[in-house]
């Protein structure tokens, strides 16, 4: 069983729905669109969000990111690079590449996540970017968690980044799952958005499709883990996830 010596609070994650979150303009990639915040950094600036492309939107050319971005569409269609992504469609520009033009003949939705210090830089073309027309395409693996094999679950690495181990993936939980470990906790941040089904990491914090959830760095939380018809989640983390299981006791904070 793996411990830690360093949790800093106790039940502080943060959950919210999409449904209960304004919409702002969001022009990054070109004027119209828009953006409900999902979390922002301690500077104020944006780690992800959900944004809505409207039908007929375009965007404003090739755009060179100094810091990764990564789109994951929800719903509706966003095209670029000649390809046309629907729901599953998902991509990465690695620092210092290249995001083609952007455009959406229907509309879409996406879930948009920022590297820190995310900005970009209008160019006349370039590459890089790594796209994923389906991610179900993506082979599962079956997790195996402090040498324990999670039957019934699938998870697919949509990317992970080589120099600081951060990692986005899909992760498919099973139908009746009932987590019996009690309380753990990460070394990174880990962010958590449900697209499909439902899952709550306690007694009081259900998750159903547009449900988000972030548990912050070395934050003890999931305290009764549970499905009912069981669900699909986008999970991502700003450094080399791992897990850790909480066998102390902490006060509330």
């Amino acid at each position: 069983m793996s411990t830690d010596p360093r949790p800093t609070a106790y039940d502080i994650s943060v959950s919210l729905h999409a449904a209960e979150v304004d919409a702002e303009p969001f022009d990054v990639f070109g004027a119209g669109a828009s953006m409900k915040v999902l979390r922002r950094l301690r500077d104020g600036g944006l780690r992800s969000g959900l944004v809505t492309f409207p039908a007929g939107w375009r965007g404003g050319g090739a755009l060179r990111a100094a810091a990764a971005v990564q789109i994951f569409v929800r719903s509706g269609a966003i095209t670029l690079a000649g390809k046309r992504l629907a729901y599953g469609g998902f991509v990465v520009v690695p620092a210092g590449a290249v995001l083609p033009a952007l455009a959406s003949a229907d509309g879409a939705e996406a879930i948009v996540i920022l590297d820190d210090q995310a900005t970009f830089e209008p160019v006349d073309g370039g590459d890089g970017a790594i796209i994923t027309e389906d991610v179900f395409a993506v082979a599962p693996i079956v997790p195996v968690i402090n040498g324990r094999v999670l039957e019934g679950f699938e998870r697919r690495v949509l990317w992970e980044d080589a120099a600081t181990g951060a990692d986005t993936r899909l992760l498919r939980v099973p139908a009746g799952f009932e987590g019996t470990g009690g309380p753990s906790f990460h070394p990174v941040e880990e962010e958590i958005f449900c697209l499909e089904g439902d899952i709550a990491p306690d007694d009081v914090t259900p998750l159903l499709p547009g449900s988000y959830l972030w548990n912050p760095r070395f934050a003890v939380h999931g305290f009764h883990e549970h499905s009912r018809t069981g669900c699909l989640l986008l999970e991502w983390h700003d450094g080399l996830w791992a897990f850790h299981r909480y066998e102390g006791v902490m006060a509330e904070v």
